[in-house]
């Protein structure tokens, strides 16, 4: 448990994540001009390695995550998705809003059983671009939690901390 007050964590790790969702959702109009790759596919329960998963992205054209057994050794996990609503692209600041509304309240505590901000497991998403909502219909939201330079083997399911 970090010795950091849990609202001092909960805004340094929020501005932490916002940085995540821009970065990755970024890459999602790369993505979305290749179509297909299980990118669109990625679901609850899959388990990946973040650096694996960060290096392919970094190669700028990429539609597949590079996912494990969630039995061998990873450090992220999917643990909740949800789609947007229909209509037309609400803008980065409204998906980054509705991002972090699904993946850090009950969604979070729920999955791993303790509230975000008393929690020593972070969370990281996956959400829509301009382009993805446009091109390829993107709607949903990737919710995955991330341990902190540790891999574990089996799911983080709750893990109470």
């Amino acid at each position: 448990m970090s010795s950091v007050s849990p609202t001092l964590r909960a805004t340094g790790l929020s501005a932490l994540a916002i940085g995540s969702v821009l970065a990755l959702s970024g890459c999602g109009a790369i993505t979305s001009l290749l179509g297909g790759g299980n990118v669109f596919e990625i679901g609850v329960g899959d388990c990946f390695t973040e650096s694996e998963m960060d290096a392919a992205f970094a190669g700028g054209e990429v539609s597949d995550i590079p996912l494990v057994d969630c039995a061998e050794e990873h450090d992220s996990e999917v643990y909740f998705t949800e789609d947007l609503p229909e209509g037309d692209y609400p803008g980065s600041d409204s998906i980054n809003t509705s991002t972090e509304e699904i993946c850090y309240g009950d969604n979070f505590t729920d999955f791993v059983g303790v509230p975000y901000p008393e929690s020593e497991i972070y969370v990281a998403t996956l959400s829509p671009t301009e382009d993805s909502w446009n091109r390829a219909d993107d709607r949903e939201v990737v919710c995955y939690v991330v341990t902190d330079g540790e891999t574990v083997t089996g799911t983080l399911a709750g893990a109470n901390r």
